[in-house]
């Protein structure tokens, strides 16, 4: 009995140093991260048009395009959104542009540029290249590219709405949902011909990246 005795205060120490030496995991807090969805509905020429997030291979992305100019002529930076499918060259893409900033002092425009300009760029006038407003994109099934023309004749008009700007690790980004209606053109590069088709009924969502 004795002996029992003795062994138990050994035991017990031994329990906790055993304790003591087991790492707990530690978990780190959850890394906030933009949910960044995109969806586009239409009329294509009058045929009705639906690209969905990871339906059909289909996903949005981001591109910015930039013209750095030195002083003291300020630089300029055009943004795009475009959805598209790895099953089928068939996409739309819109740009908007531009916002100019000092060139000579940042290498891009700050947050609160990025910010205000789509905040205060909801009715943008038809722009080729985006350079100083808004230009669509359309790639058909065959690969051609249609795109909209800042001196077309026919209606066109464009809203963006529910602007909305939202950061995380991997940068800034300006969320939008957007509403248009043009007529894209496509020149046949043998014949020169220009032939014409209106999108129309259109909602889209999706964002630009600073």
């Amino acid at each position: 009995m004795k002996r029992i005795n003795a062994i138990l205060p050994i035991l017990g120490l031994t329990v906790l140093l055993l304790n003591s030496c087991i790492e707990h995991e530690v978990i780190p807090p959850p890394i906030p991260q933009v949910e960044l969805d995109c969806y586009f509905d239409g009329l294509v020429n009058n045929v009705p048009l639906t690209l969905t997030q990871n339906v059909g291979g289909v996903s949005g992305t981001a591109a910015k395009a930039q013209n750095i100019m030195p002083p003291p002529t300020f630089s300029s930076e055009r943004y795009f959104f475009t959805m598209s499918s790895d099953q089928t060259p068939r996409s739309i893409t819109v740009g908007l542009g531009s916002v100019f900033w000092d060139g000579a002092t940042e290498t891009q425009p700050t947050v609160s540029q990025f910010n205000n300009f789509h905040k205060n760029t909801l009715t943008p006038n038809f722009s080729n290249s985006a350079l100083n407003g808004f230009e669509v994109k359309y790639v058909d099934v065959l690969g051609n590219e249609w795109v909209s023309d800042e001196n077309s004749t026919n209606f066109q008009d464009v809203t963006f709405s529910n602007v909305k700007l939202e950061a995380d690790a991997s940068g800034e980004y300006s969320l939008f949902d957007c509403t248009f209606d043009c007529y894209v053109y496509f020149t046949d590069p043998i014949t020169s011909n220009v032939d014409s088709m209106r999108v129309q009924g259109t909602n889209l969502k999706g964002w630009f990246k600073r």
